[in-house]
């Protein structure tokens, strides 16, 4: 009898293994493209309450990769069942995908306030796209009573993370002064930030309070390094301003046939005042030769909006119809036709934002704390303080790693978890990215 026991403690012994270490299986198949093996790989350990195994199964139903070869179509009522089990047991990134799955639609019926409660959820335990999704919400009044307040709240969490797009949408709100005092200081600051970062509304509003001399002291020519960077982006308001300060010769040379392939790219984004302005420029045959069929086109396109603008390119319109006969009106008629068909192809929609890999705030120990959370060993207070519950949450995070389990923090932890960020998400990058909306 002690025999047998004997036996079987040694088969233990010699074909047992950490879970970390099956995980890692999965993740070499899962690489190699081998899904099959991938899935076998993590089934057992999502079962044993691995979040890790847990939420990456639910990216392989989601992208349809539940079998070796090319994708097929996605099981969207299992992938469900996983990001749900992963984020009942407070993955934050499972809770961030759950919400924007249900804000968006996508293979399951749109639902906002099991959004919001999502969002709110990962928001809470510094996911900062939640947080900039949330404080979206209660900014527009998406399944939330409007409370711009909060919405500040929420951008300012978001935007201490480094977020460019938070720090874009709190730079408009102290800038306008809604939900927290105007401070134009801090709009040019925020606005900075964002703007440091590559976010082209921010550089595109930068080089506005530049141009004008809204709290900075006034310099079109950095106005203008801004909107081309922003421009090249393909921003349309950015490409727009570029546009007008190279038709007037403002902190630039003149450039007339340079300001009309600047309002052509933002015109064909939907930009009003560029389809106003290049309409212009073809009646008048600046950069470009007259063409005063065109110049009816983009007016028409322009004037069905709304606003002053769309109002003044009515008026252009009809002052240049006093000039056509019927042929040309008919001709116009036909290019308008033509153009809004292109619009529509191109797809010409609200601009948006990308959420992107956020930074530390710089001190070790709240860094890490949050890393932990968003990796879904730590549910406390982000808050700085290495306790209890946090020097648990690293031995957690080690005994998963196969490293000794001293519950240290340390820049060398710091580093393998921002190493498993970074493998986690190449597995997001099969997912359709969240699209996060920001205001102007």
């Amino acid at each position: 009898m002690s025999a047998v026991v004997i036996v079987a403690a040694v088969t233990w012994i010699l074909t047992g293994q950490p879970a970390w270490a099956g995980f890692a299986e999965g993740w070499r198949a899962f690489q190699s493209g081998d899904y099959e093996a991938a899935l076998d790989a993590w089934i057992p350990l999502a079962k044993r309450g691995d979040l890790d195994a847990m939420y990456d199964i639910a990216v392989l139903y989601e992208t349809g990769r539940t079998s070796n070869g090319a994708p097929g179509e996605p099981d969207m009522k299992r992938a469900m069942v996983w990001y749900n089990r992963a984020a009942e047991h407070r993955l934050t990134t499972a809770q961030y995908r759950l919400a924007w799955l249900y804000d968006i639609g996508i293979g399951i019926d749109p639902d906002p306030e099991r959004s919001l409660e999502w969002y709110r959820q990962a928001a809470e335990r510094g996911h900062a796209e939640a947080q900039f999704n949330l404080g979206v919400a209660y900014e527009r009044g998406a399944a939330v009573v409007p409370d711009v307040g909060q919405a500040a709240r929420w951008y300012r969490a978001a935007a201490d993370q480094n977020l460019p797009a938070a720090q874009f949408n709190l730079g408009r709100l102290y800038y306008h002064g809604a939900g927290v005092p105007k401070d134009m200081g801090l709009a040019a600051q925020w606005y900075g930030r964002a703007a440091g970062s590559g976010y082209a509304p921010a550089q595109t509003n930068l080089g506005y309070m530049y141009e004008n001399g809204i709290h900075l002291p006034r310099d079109v020519s950095a106005a203008v390094a801004l909107y081309r960077r922003a421009a090249q982006q393909g921003f349309a308001a950015a490409q727009t301003n570029l546009g007008i300060l190279l038709s007037f010769g403002l902190g630039i040379p003149r450039d007339y046939a340079d300001a009309t392939r600047w309002y052509l790219a933002a015109a064909h984004q939907g930009d009003t005042d560029a389809q106003t302005n290049l309409a212009l420029m073809y009646a008048n045959g600046l950069g470009v030769e007259r063409d005063l069929v065109e110049a009816y086109a983009w007016l028409t396109l322009a004037s069905t909006g709304t606003g002053q603008v769309s109002e003044a390119a009515g008026e252009y319109r009809e002052r240049l119809v006093e000039r056509f006969g019927d042929d040309d009106l008919a001709a116009g008629e036909a290019r308008m036709v033509v153009l809004r068909g292109e619009l529509e192809d191109a797809g010409v929609v609200e601009q948006r934002v990308e959420p992107r890999e956020t930074a530390g705030f710089g001190r070790l120990d709240l860094t890490v704390q949050r890393r932990l959370a968003a990796l879904g060993y730590y549910d406390g207070l982000v808050d700085g303080i290495t306790g209890s519950a946090t020097r648990a949450a690293v031995r957690a995070f080690q005994y998963k790693m196969g490293k000794a389990q001293d519950g240290l923090v340390t820049t060398a932890l710091l580093t393998l978890l921002d190493d498993t960020l970074r493998i986690r998400r190449a597995a997001e990058q099969l997912l359709i990215q969240p699209a996060t909306e920001t205001s102007q």
